[in-house]
């Protein structure tokens, strides 16, 4: 049984890494309010899946996106930022019909609070294109929100299930919110059968609150593990994450920046960092510290987006050490 100090081998495949899920605009508040008194918005690029596949990218990976937005002009917006980034769109739909989805963001330095409107997003369909990009991907990541609806729900736990099946490194965001599901709380038992699944999952507080109810950190960790989590990064926003296997004890990092801008997407920046350790052979431990160092600059601007430097500059800058098989030289 792997450990926190341990790290994982891939075999060599076309993409690094292929995402299921949501892309969409955030239109995140000028001011720091509650969302019902913000009145004025700036257009950013948004999507849990889409946000970590694009801070991918810059950090010298192959990526490649499973998503559906419309065929309108904030739609043409998003697929020239995936373009431009150089990520693999072979996957991405075009939905006739519906719109591309935004979501309503307050400019915050806690949790954001935020307003969906969905739209294309829930109209994801499976196809033989999405079983051969798992196939040729090392990890298969998702997230959450796209699970609330169907058939997008049915699309991703068919490619979920394929990738398992294949013996890919699955990686979930299990940010799990009743109020998007239909089932509810329901909807909660669905996500529990996808943590048993994951290879590693990265939930916040607020997503074990919302998934488990009121308990200590601790107490979050050992429900997930209960659940079949193999490996859970546990978010603890300003006091930095707990990392842990289930057999071992829990290890604490802290933040690595006291600025904070803003928030928005600072979890998926997280994910960038952690899956890159990962795949660059960083024992799980190593990754997670990655993970904090790319969240740390990402909190430094405003929107999912803001600037990230490379990869060797962020590892030098918080020493992060690429050792017990780390090959940050390839």
């Amino acid at each position: 049984m792997l450990t926190i100090h341990d790290s994982f081998s891939f075999e060599e495949n076309d993409f690094d890494i292929t995402a299921y899920g949501e892309v969409l605009l955030d239109l995140i508040s000028r001011e720091e309010a509650p969302l019902k008194q913000c009145a004025n918005f700036t257009r950013y690029f948004g999507g849990s899946p889409a946000n970590v596949l694009v801070n991918m990218q810059r950090l010298e990976n192959k990526t490649a996106l499973i998503s559906r937005i419309g065929k309108d002009e904030f739609g043409e917006y998003l697929r020239e930022i995936l373009e431009n980034e150089g990520i693999n769109l072979d996957c991405l739909q075009s939905d006739q019909e519906e719109g591309t989805p935004i979501i309503f963001v307050n400019k915050s330095k806690k949790t954001p609070s935020w307003l969906a409107y969905r739209g294309a997003d829930i109209n994801l369909q499976i196809s033989k294109q999405i079983y051969d990009k798992i196939d040729n991907s090392s990890i298969f990541f998702t997230s959450s929100f796209i699970l609330s609806k169907n058939p997008a729900r049915a699309t991703a736990i068919k490619a979920i299930e394929y990738a398992v099946k294949k013996d890919k490194f699955f990686a979930f965001d299990p940010s799990f919110r009743a109020k998007l599901w239909s089932e509810g709380k329901k909807g909660g038992q669905i996500i529990k059968k996808l943590i048993a699944q994951a290879d590693i999952i990265k939930p916040s507080l607020d997503d074990a609150y919302h998934l488990y109810g009121q308990e200590p950190p601790e107490n979050y960790l050992k429900k997930y593990h209960s659940d079949g989590a193999k490996f859970v990064i546990l978010s603890l926003g300003k006091d930095g994450v707990l990392v842990s296997d289930g057999s071992t004890e829990p290890l604490h990092i802290p933040v690595f920046s006291e600025k904070v801008v803003d928030v928005t997407g600072a979890g998926d920046s997280f994910w960038s960092g952690l899956l890159t350790g990962i795949l660059k052979g960083l024992p799980v431990k190593e990754a997670a510290r990655l993970g904090n160092a790319v969240a740390a600059f990402k909190i430094k601007g405003v929107g999912a987006l803001s600037s990230v430097p490379p990869l060797r500059e962020i590892i030098s800058y918080y020493d992060i050490q690429p050792i017990e098989g780390g090959n940050f030289n390839e």
